[in-house]
């Protein structure tokens, strides 16, 4: 979920990009030579509102340091490979942006073939659910698959420690979220009684009914509590389930797909965000609520920044921790490196030599 364009005013970032209009994703810079030069392989349509923003702000804040940054979108496995050509005679820093770890897998040989160094995003807080459900052939093909990058940037520790020791050895822990690509406008009034959720396409593990039991609970002692949906991603049955549980209650407000500004007034106007997920990466909405100056009450089924109110993931758990505070995250299993950071580094040690040995034979023949 987004709270901040990745595109400052003045960044001179063209729309004729073939990307969808205000994303954002142009096929060139327009900055000055002497930086670096940044693909970022990362979809086009139907990703997860959170690894958008994510890449966005990171693509903004490589910009504002003077790197060149580029797009291929990887919407289509089969047209990112074919796209990927057009990449040969240039070495650049490629990174990987996913949620699926079968797609890294995927496209994995034709990034290992390309000059310049590879990363690979870990943006899923979903990753062990991910290994843990594939059958054995297929963990052992998609973790060998993985050595063909040169980094591996994860946005939380537990991820980092379900990897092989060799994987993990090259794994650092980033967050998504990067201020410096933040937009931020007047701060609107704040309302210590709104709260707020995110929720893609109303999936199960968002919890977003167990936000409105917990709100319907907050009410009984603040009565002038609201709550603000903000849904996005697929339009499809959970939503439509999720419309009809909050249909008639009118201190529910349920917005999809708003802009990336819209999203960051509504935080800026919210007291409490709530964030009662089954798992989680280093969720992103989360570091912009906070950043926005809004309280954050989230379940402690995962890492959870410094100062996020934690609680157990029930709907009367989660109202008194809203109304009597949480216990407080201290951080644990979370970074403060930003992706822009890690790239620059990466970009810095070597600018023009030569990454790591990843071609098929040298990926094919390691041990897993």
């Amino acid at each position: 979920m987004s709270a901040g364009s990745a595109v400052p005013p003045g960044s001179g970032m063209p729309s004729g990009s073939g990307m969808p209009s205000g994303s954002g994703m142009p096929s060139g810079s327009g900055v000055p030579s002497g930086g670096g030069h940044v693909v970022q392989w990362a979809q086009e349509h139907g990703e997860v509102g959170g690894v958008m923003t994510s890449h966005r702000q990171m693509t903004a804040a490589l910009r504002a340091d003077g790197h060149e940054v580029t797009y291929l979108d990887t919407g289509s496995a089969r047209r990112a490979v074919g796209a990927a050509g057009s990449l040969w005679n240039r070495r650049s820093l490629h990174v990987l942006h996913i949620t699926r770890l079968f797609r890294a897998a995927q496209l994995a040989p034709a990034l290992a073939v390309l000059p310049g160094a590879k990363a690979l995003v870990l943006h899923s807080g979903s990753t062990a659910g991910q290994l843990s459900a594939m059958a054995p052939w297929r963990r052992r093909l998609v973790l060998r698959a993985l050595r063909a990058f040169d980094e591996i940037w994860a946005v939380n520790g537990a991820i980092r420690d379900l990897l092989p020791a060799d994987l993990a050895a090259r794994t650092t822990v980033v967050t998504p979220f990067d201020a410096r690509g933040m937009a931020v406008r007047g701060t609107p009034g704040r309302d210590a009684h709104a709260l707020a959720l995110a929720t893609n396409a109303g999936l199960p593990h968002y919890n977003a009914v167990l936000g409105v039991e917990a709100t319907e609970r907050v009410r009984r002692q603040w009565p002038d509590a609201t709550l603000h949906l903000l849904a996005y991603g697929n339009d499809g049955a959970e939503l439509a389930e999720l419309r009809a549980r909050v249909a008639g209650l009118d201190w529910v407000q349920l917005s999809f797909d708003l802009t990336p500004q819209q999203v960051s007034d509504v935080l800026a106007r919210t007291g409490v965000f709530l964030r009662p997920t089954s798992w989680d990466g280093d969720s992103l909405v989360v570091r912009e609520a906070q950043a926005l100056g809004a309280r954050v009450v989230a379940s402690d089924c995962a890492p959870r920044p410094r100062g996020v109110e934690l609680c157990a993931l029930d709907a009367e758990q989660l109202a008194s921790a809203v109304l009597h505070g949480g216990r407080v995250s201290d951080g644990a299993g979370l970074a403060d490196t930003t992706l822009a950071d890690a790239a620059e580094r990466l970009l810095g040690r070597a600018p023009a030599g030569s990454p790591r040995d990843g071609s098929p034979e040298t990926v094919a023949s390691e041990d897993l």
